[in-house]
């Protein structure tokens, strides 16, 4: 959604009006994220609200804390809807 050199106030403008932005750093940048869900389906949504203010936003996937592969992360939400 969002990447910075240093870690932003909440509520800061590039935000651009969303609540509840989380850093995580990568590669020495603080990079940011909105929404989070086991839900697939829930989070394709939320991108799909943002687009207007983010249109670079895209889907990333973790796991136990660790930033994976996000088509690793389908195929196990889509397997454990399956249980």
């Amino acid at each position: 959604m969002l990447v910075s050199r240093q870690r932003l106030k909440k509520g800061d403008h590039n935000f651009k009006g969303l609540e509840g932005c989380q850093p995580y750093e990568e590669n020495g940048m603080v990079k940011y994220t909105y929404g989070a869900s086991n839900n697939y389906n829930e989070i394709y949504r939320l991108r799909k609200e943002i687009l207007d203010r983010f249109p670079g936003a895209f889907i990333i996937a973790f796991k136990n804390g660790e930033k994976m592969d996000v088509n690793q992360g389908i195929r196990e939400f889509k397997q454990n809807r399956n249980k």
